[in-house]
């Protein structure tokens, strides 16, 4: 039988053995591919503009191209939801305004529609499910 001090170190000798044979593990260079924007006003506006001057900074930073989609209508809701059905590889990025917080008292966009965009965005803070 094991006294409490050998079950102690066969535990942790046993917690410690994949730490001791794992091998160093690189990431994936991201992005390998380019980057969409999607902005949900047309072009032209304010906000394109910022995403234009960000879009142009990120490339530098990445060496990678941004590309922006401009998916105007809706109040900004149908690029919202471009966004929130887009595949969640971290390549569909979104950028909003203030204007979209109001959205949700205008149009009807299902709880789960738009904690899915606050899902995959990378940068998000928190999600908000009380709507």
């Amino acid at each position: 039988m094991l006294s409490r001090r050998g079950m102690l170190k066969l535990s942790a000798t046993t917690a410690l053995i994949p730490a001791l044979m794992a091998r160093p593990v690189r990431a994936q260079a991201w992005p390998s591919r380019f980057v969409r924007l999607v902005v949900p006003f047309p072009a032209g506006g304010g906000i394109d503009s910022v995403a234009r001057i960000v879009a142009a900074k990120l490339s530098e930073a990445w060496n990678q191209q941004v590309v922006i989609d401009n998916r105007g209508g809706a109040g900004g809701n149908i690029a919202a939801d471009l966004v929130a059905r887009a595949e969640p590889d971290g390549y569909t990025m979104f950028i909003g305004a203030i204007g979209l917080a109001v959205n949700r008292f205008l149009f009807p966009l299902s709880v789960t529609t738009r904690a899915r965009i606050l899902r995959r965005s990378r940068w998000s803070a928190s999600i908000r499910t009380s709507w």
